[in-house]
């Protein structure tokens, strides 16, 4: 058996492997055989991204985070540019987005640009795969990824200073407060990034390929968040969150495109507040919640001429949103084997979007549409080794009803030494419209229905730990059938407008694999994998005769992706490595490959980083020195969008200590 597990991890890992990250403080000197599993985890298919994952790099955002770290396929046009993120070969908008409990996809666009989202203003990261996603909310057709902040009660005071300089002159600061005692956890994070971003590239899409440098490509982004937690009397608890974030971003020209830039500006800004307040109490067999939050942003895009001093509009489109949440949920343990929940939520967003470009003049809509989310849970474990769940959930968008969405989950223990874990799991799922789907001028379609799936899910899973060495992984295989896909289309007025015509089959392959070895004189040995094969395949009818899209890839997703990451420690060094491989990526719904914008080629990423930590007395410092695309790789993930070779970035991190 226990060369079924050696071989199983080699499976899961293997050439196919995913990076990790260092923990110089690991101790693996104690014996742990058995982890205890929670009731509340039955059948989840999920990855949990740490703190020191997350924390690893103050010059990445969640969007690197996740292309280094788990299966996720993420869209992306360079740094400090729009990034998505896709689960299993969907859209982005079928990936659910919640901080600290509240959703924050754009009630506008249904996505969520993870370039804005800096990852040391996250302390845990949860990836819920396929029908998992539906213990936190509806609509991740592909899955959601759940974002928090955690309090540090009895840490006392703490300050961390880090400040990064990288090539493109692009300058990283990021600053944290803390102090936690029994009763109050407060932390104060404060980061700021700006760059020219106009690094060299050779262009493969003019004559001659000339050298040429990323124009537009400049960024500078602002982000402030304030988090209090107070623990009262008689298990109360009482949490506050703020996030404030300013940026204003150049967007780059096309490799295709030959316009001056001196004479044309392309910027987006955006001003975004986010809030949550929280009120948890602890009983003997319950525990209750409130929450109550508040999103508001303020989005412009400006596509404009500069001439003589005079600036003619091409673009000018304005978008406020506001989002109000408010949430109560309780769980009930009648028996250590029953876990019941019950969970209400509501939202009410109001979005006012207008524009002026050659299609359009004025508003596009000013409205606002409450929506309604119950769900109901039971958890069981009849005998030890043996636990079910299901869950029932309905929504509602103003007063329109989604059927209502059933799941079921199944897990069973196989071996407990080894924590060896079958799953399974079913589950029917709605995603309805975006309010840019339904009402956007000229384009939007008030006839849209919601786009629904049902989902399968199976997988094993183990962790091992023993004196010297840890191991876990996971595999895990899906079948998924999306209908009344949105798509948007070209009309024969010359825009482009939504409709519900697309049949998908996904199915695929994920696997996780990770290991932990304890070396001698102090070296350390730490390896992380995810790989994963996600084909999409459109089963939709024929648009026209001339349509070949039918049993196609869908466009810009990968059949197979895979990262794999190690970390060599000693001492007071380590040195950190990271690759990532994409497979081709199609650019036309019928995989036409004749032509050479037809297909995105395959692309390898080669990251490493060299660390050194400081101890003195009153300082603990760090100096970091990283090399991005080591070997200088030639590679765009968007048709046209080149992205950066060879690039250098040094970090400085400063933890002044207190008695």
């Amino acid at each position: 058996m226990r060369r079924f597990i050696l071989l199983f991890l080699l499976l899961c890992g293997g050439a196919q492997l995913s990076f990790v990250h260092c923990q110089l403080s690991m101790d693996m000197d104690e014996v742990q055989v058995t982890a205890p599993r929670r009731l509340r985890d039955t059948g989840l298919q999920q990855t949990v991204l740490d703190t020191a994952i997350l924390h690893q790099n103050v010059a990445l955002s969640m969007s690197d985070i996740l292309t280094q770290h788990s299966t996720l396929f993420i869209k992306s046009y360079g740094r400090a540019t729009e990034s998505t993120a896709e689960f299993r070969g969907t859209s982005p908008s079928h990936t659910q987005v919640m901080w600290n409990g509240m959703k924050i996809n754009s009630p506008m666009l249904g996505t969520v640009d993870f370039s804005t989202i800096p990852s040391y203003f996250v302390d845990q990261a949860n990836l819920l795969h396929g029908a998992s996603s539906l213990t936190l909310t509806g609509g991740g057709l592909g899955g959601a990824v759940d974002l928090h902040t955690q309090p540090l009660f009895n840490q006392g005071y703490a300050l961390q200073y880090i400040q990064g300089i990288g090539s493109f002159k692009t300058y990283d600061q990021f600053l944290r407060f803390t102090y936690g005692n029994e009763r109050w956890s407060t932390s104060t994070r404060v980061a700021y990034s700006t760059s020219d971003n106009d690094f060299k590239y050779t262009n493969y899409d003019k004559i001659g390929h000339p050298k040429e440098r990323n124009r537009s490509g400049y960024f500078d982004d602002v982000h402030v968040m304030q988090d209090v937690y107070y623990n009262a009397p008689r298990n109360n608890r009482v949490g506050t969150m703020l996030w404030y974030s300013h940026s204003l971003r150049g967007l780059p020209f096309l490799s295709v495109d030959y316009k001056d830039n001196t004479d044309f500006r392309n910027e987006h800004g955006q001003d975004a507040l986010r809030a949550v307040l929280s009120w948890d109490k602890t009983f003997d067999r319950w525990n209750m919640g409130v929450r109550t939050g508040y999103a508001w942003h303020n989005i412009a895009y400006d596509y404009y001429t500069t001439r003589e001093t005079v600036n003619t509009d091409i673009t000018h489109s304005r978008t406020r949103s506001q989002q109000v949440y408010v949430q109560a949920e309780a769980d009930w343990m009648p028996r250590a084997n029953w876990l019941l929940t019950a969970d209400a939520t509501v939202y009410y967003n109001h979005v006012r979007s207008s524009d002026k470009s050659p299609f359009h003049i004025g508003d596009n809509y000013n409205l606002g549409r409450p929506e309604y989310n119950l769900s109901l849970s039971a958890k069981y474990r009849p005998v030890r080794n043996l636990s079910l769940s299901a869950i029932v959930r309905e929504e509602c968008y103003r007063r329109d009803f989604v059927p209502v969405i059933p799941a079921l989950f199944v897990e069973y223990m196989i071996h407990r030494p080894w924590n060896l874990v079958v799953k399974a799991s079913v589950a029917r799922n709605y995603r309805y419209p975006s309010m840019d789907d339904l009402y956007y001028k000229p384009g939007g379609n008030p006839d849209l229905k919601p786009e629904k799936g049902i989902t399968y899910d199976g997988g094993v899973e183990f962790s091992i730990q023993h004196k010297r060495y840890m191991l876990k992984g996971n595999l895990s295989a899906f079948d998924s059938h999306i209908s009344d896909w949105i798509l948007w289309t070209p009309n024969a007025k010359g825009y482009w407008q939504p409709s519900n015509l697309k049949k998908v089959h996904n199915y695929g392959v994920e696997m996780m694999a990770s290991a932990e070895v304890k070396m001698k004189h102090q070296w350390r040995l730490s390896l992380t994998g995810n790989y994963a094969f996600t084909p999409s395949i459109n089963k939709s009818d024929q648009l026209e005769d001339n349509d070949a899209s039918y049993g196609k890839q869908l466009v810009y997703v990968p059949r197979h992706s895979t990262n794999l990451s190690g970390c060599l420690m000693w001492r007071t060094w380590s040195l950190r490595y990271q690759w990532t491989h994409y497979s081709e990526r199609f650019t036309t719904t019928s995989n036409e490959v004749s032509y050479i914008t037809g297909r995105l080629k395959p692309y390898f990423m080669n990251d490493i980083a060299l660390e050194k930590t400081f101890r003195w007395r009153r300082v603990h410092a760090s100096l970091k020195g990283v090399v991005n695309n080591l070997f200088n790789s030639e590679y765009v993930t968007v048709l046209s969008r080149p992205m950066a070779g060879r690039n250098f970035e040094i970090f400085l991190e400063l933890k002044p200590q207190w008695k």
